[in-house]
């Protein structure tokens, strides 16, 4: 899977509703990012590593939440940094409007 194939799910899915947000008040335009593979670790179990593809972050100080596309489950999942600022995988929630809407 390509980033272009994932950037291709997320819009084909939000059908150009950017001004679409959340309770947390995310703005798609800021928080939308070029997908970039990255290495989560298990929040529950640190000995649990995945590489996921990182779409959103919630905030541009990496504070806040992200939104990873899991390739091989072909769906979307929440994360977030730990304190010692690795990311944590928090749990797959299905498309990329429902994990938003989960946030």
């Amino acid at each position: 899977m390509t980033c272009t194939e994932i950037t291709d799910i997320i819009l084909d899915e939000i059908k150009g509703g950017f001004e679409r947000s959340n309770f947390h008040g995310v703005n798609l335009k800021k928080a939308l990012l070029t997908p970039v593979k990255q290495k989560y670790i298990s929040a529950q179990d640190n000995s649990i590593s995945f590489e996921l593809w990182t779409v959103l972050e919630e905030t541009e100080d990496q504070s806040g939440y992200t939104i990873f596309y899991d390739a091989e489950e072909r769906n979307f999942g929440l994360g977030m940094k730990s304190e010692d600022n690795k990311l944590l995988y928090l749990g797959n929630y299905g498309s990329f409007l429902e994990t938003l809407n989960a946030m």
